[in-house]
């Protein structure tokens, strides 16, 4: 039986290449000028929602804190994350346009459907490692 960490790092590698994948089919499209630093903003959303969900995974199994209050954490700490890195990429010039922050807000979503739905299987495996 593999460890949960390493299926986890399996499934969002996989996720990210699928939507990397999805990306560079978009780059043949009109739709590129709004995807044109797209690869590297997977790669901070594959970042932190690894390290996020290992301290989601890690922390509660250690009884430093209760899962609850570690999902709180995770949460308010990757918005704000996401959020300054999108004020930093805007006040430097990288992006200059609206369509970057359609691409931005767009990846937050898909990433953050993952997140929700893999973190829901964690409650579920932690429900069944209780009882």
């Amino acid at each position: 039986m593999k460890h949960p960490f390493i299926k986890y790092l399996n499934k969002i590698t996989f996720f990210s290449i699928g939507v990397c994948f999805l990306v560079m089919l978009l780059w043949i499209t009109p739709l590129r000028e709004y995807l044109r630093l797209a690869p590297y903003y997977i790669g901070m959303y594959y970042i932190v929602t690894l390290l996020f969900w290992a301290f989601l995974y890690y922390v509660p199994s250690q009884g430093k804190m209760k899962f609850e209050q570690c999902y709180m954490i995770s949460r308010t700490a990757k918005l704000i994350i996401y959020a300054l890195i999108f004020i930093i990429i805007l006040l430097l010039g990288l992006e200059k346009n609206i369509k970057f922050a359609f691409a931005y807000l767009g990846l937050y979503l898909v990433y953050a459907i993952f997140d929700t739905i893999t973190t829901m299987q964690l409650v579920k495996q932690n429900k069944q490692n209780k009882e």
